[in-house]
Formats: structure tokens, C-alpha cells, sequence
């Protein structure tokens, strides 16, 4: 059962005052708001109300942010409505993969994918024989040692053709070639 003591009546009483000091702040009125129910808990040590509010706002920042990265991550693995769209996946700084835009997947997109992969098999051409197997392995993310083994070249050409590769894509890509 809560016991409402002094140190927890004088922290609800602090949040409401931060409340209103800054209630045209829709993140941090979600924060004390949290806050506010955190202190509230029948589990929390209420003891020091300086400890206890430091502590119920920085958990309510956890608390909110840890929402956030569930709620992307769900969305994440939803499909989307319109075939003709994709999710662009990133890893967060926590290494956890995060659904963060939506692109288009437009004719033009598809033109200009062609076109380059098309310059790419023939930049990979002039690099020899093994030139359009190694762009291969790239293109189907083959590892360096597979593409190797598919070739019949060292690890060390693979990597080198693979370099010259992404040279040449970095500059079709940025339009100085």
C-alpha cells in the first residue's frame, strides 16, 4: 500500500511546481507527467525528496525513451500499406534496428539503379576477367573469401577490385566520372 509521507508529498509537490514553470513544453510536461506516476509507485523509496525527484525524472526519461524505441521497433515490423514504398533500416546507438523513413520506390529510382549498375559492369569489365564475377559477389553480398572461391582469384584481388568498385560508384554516384 502507498504510504504518502513527507518526502513523497514534497516531490509531487516540486514536479507540479516545474509543471507549471514550463507548461508550453509538450516533452517535458510528458517527462513530469511520467514522473509524477513513478513517484506515485508503492515500490519507490521515499526517503530523501531531493534523491526522489532526481530519480523519478531520470527514470521517466528512460521510461519514455524506452517507449519510443518500442514503439519503432514494432512499427518496424509491420508492413506497410503500399507495396510500392520500402522502410530505409538503420542500427541506433544501442544496436537495436530502427525503421527511420520511408522512400519511394519510383521509376526514375529504378532507371537510375540500372543505369549505374550497368556503368559499374562495365568499369568491372576493364578490370579483368574476374571483374564482373567480383561485382557479383558484391551486388549478391557475397563475403570477400566466397567471392573469392566463385572467382578462382586470391582474397587480396577481391578486396582490390572490390575497392576500385566503390571508388568508381562513389563517383558515378557523385557525378564527377
Amino acid at each position: 500500500m502507498l504510504q504518502l509521507n513527507d518526502a513523497r508529498v514534497e516531490t509531487m509537490r516540486r514536479l507540479h511546481e516545474m509543471n507549471k514553470a514550463r507548461s508550453w513544453d509538450g516533452e517535458y510536461l510528458d517527462v513530469l507527467d511520467t514522473a509524477l506516476n513513478l513517484a506515485l509507485g508503492h515500490k519507490r523509496a521515499a526517503e530523501d525528496p531531493d534523491l526522489l525527484c532526481r530519480n523519478v525524472i531520470r527514470d521517466a526519461r528512460r521510461t519514455i525513451r524506452r517507449s519510443e524505441a518500442n514503439a519503432r521497433r514494432s512499427a518496424a515490423c509491420r508492413p506497410l500499406a503500399d507495396a510500392a514504398r520500402r522502410r530505409v533500416a538503420t542500427t541506433a546507438a544501442d544496436g537495436s534496428p530502427v525503421a527511420e523513413m520511408v522512400t519511394y520506390d519510383t521509376p526514375e529510382a529504378r532507371a537510375l539503379a540500372a543505369e549505374t549498375v550497368q556503368e559499374l559492369k562495365a568499369f568491372a569489365a576493364t578490370l579483368g576477367a574476374h571483374g564482373p564475377g567480383c561485382l557479383q559477389g558484391m551486388l549478391d553480398m557475397a563475403t570477400v573469401p566466397d567471392s573469392a572461391k566463385q572467382t578462382g582469384v586470391s582474397v587480396a584481388t577481391v578486396e582490390r577490385v572490390r575497392r576500385a568498385l566503390r571508388i568508381h560508384a562513389r563517383a558515378l554516384i557523385s557525378g564527377t566520372a
